[in-house]
């Protein structure tokens, strides 16, 4: 994550709006800004407020630029980030117009805000996207006799939710003076959901990738490995125990996960060699994984069993390991005895 976000300043904004159209309709085109949003300083604290308050949450992750990309905003954004002569107004549009000819018809419109910032000593530049509710029209004002968008009108959609929540992707010098370091976020994803950008924001439009964020690597070794197990483990005692040895790994006191000591220990034998291709394939690899379960630590506190005839058993990892027994019964069933005091029977 960027450092020093505290130390945030916003110099300058500039907004482009995209409408949403088909691939085919060349006569389609941004309502471009010729010259930066005016600004005063409660403007410059809200901006600055709602950057820091995006990428440096817990729904950031760290990017890189794709090597093999051809969106344009890589080589952009290295070029502000290094010279003090880059046309910000001129930059900004081709972000908007790549943005507008990527996109189809699926897609729906919004605005292109480009934030040109420092941290300290050190020019950040935030882009953002945000989507717009229907109906909601935008009017282009005028500055000093150039068209532009009145940022205080985007703050106040924004603050009465007239705009959803946006995704951002935002960039500053790194500490090696190699590539510039990158964060993303994006809000609009909903609730547990499977990935964690959207992938056109984050590869066809900002031209990134996710760079190893042990978070990410720690969710997809659970929920492959948790897929595996019920997709290729039919006993039922035998799955329930590699699913009790997963949320061990997961939540013990190690830093990291040995996968292949992980499959030695805990995943029977015939099905071994077949979990490892597994994990290959689904691109976790049988590397060692930094250990961070921040975005499965709801998962990991308890178990649940599913029953083909709709019947669920749920409870903590501690209530399962006292008062759950799972068996084997005929013709691959499970038989499953719960021991304790019955607290209370009602209709649901």
């Amino acid at each position: 994550m960027p450092p020093a976000l505290s130390q945030l300043t916003i110099n300058r904004i500039i907004i482009h709006e995209v409408p949403r159209h088909l691939r085919s309709d060349s006569e389609s085109s941004p309502a471009y800004s010729e010259v930066e949003s005016p600004l005063n300083d409660e403007l410059r604290v809200f901006f600055k407020e709602k950057i820091v308050e995006t990428v440096g949450s817990s729904s950031a992750y760290d990017v890189i630029f794709d090597a093999t990309t051809r969106s344009p905003v890589p080589q952009m954004v290295r070029d502000f980030l290094a010279r003090s002569d880059i046309n910000f107004v001129e930059m900004s549009k081709v972000i908007a117009k790549h943005l507008h000819d990527a996109q189809g018809g699926v897609s729906p419109g919004g605005l292109v805000t480009v934030v040109d910032c420092r941290i300290e000593d050190n020019r950040a530049i935030g882009i953002l996207k945000l989507e717009k509710e229907a109906g909601v029209r935008l009017h282009q004002t005028t500055h000093e006799g150039l068209r532009t968008f009145d940022v205080s009108y985007i703050r106040d959609l924004i603050l009465t939710r007239k705009t959803k929540l946006f995704k951002i992707g935002f960039f500053y010098p790194s500490d090696g003076g190699n590539d510039p370091s990158g964060a993303v976020c994006d809000e609009q994803r909903g609730y547990m959901p499977q990935i964690e950008i959207a992938g056109f924001f984050l590869t066809d439009f900002l031209g990134c990738c996710l760079a190893e964020d042990e978070r990410i690597a720690t969710k997809r070794f659970f929920t492959v490995t948790q897929d595996f197990f019920n997709a290729q483990i039919e006993d039922p005692v035998e799955r329930t125990q590699a699913l009790t040895h997963l949320l061990s790994e997961v939540t013990n006191q190690t830093t990291r996960i040995n996968v292949r000591e992980f499959a030695r220990r805990s995943v029977p034998t015939q099905q071994r060699q077949a979990f490892l291709n597994h994990l290959e394939q689904e691109g976790v690899g049988v590397r060692e994984i930094r250990k961070n379960i921040e975005l499965i630590d709801a998962q990991t506190k308890k178990m649940a069993l599913e029953f083909e005839n709709g019947v669920t058993v749920v409870g903590t990892r501690e209530a399962f390991r006292q008062s759950v027994q799972v068996e084997r019964a005929r013709a691959g069933a499970a038989r499953v005895e719960i021991t304790g005091k019955l607290k209370r029977v009602k209709g649901k």
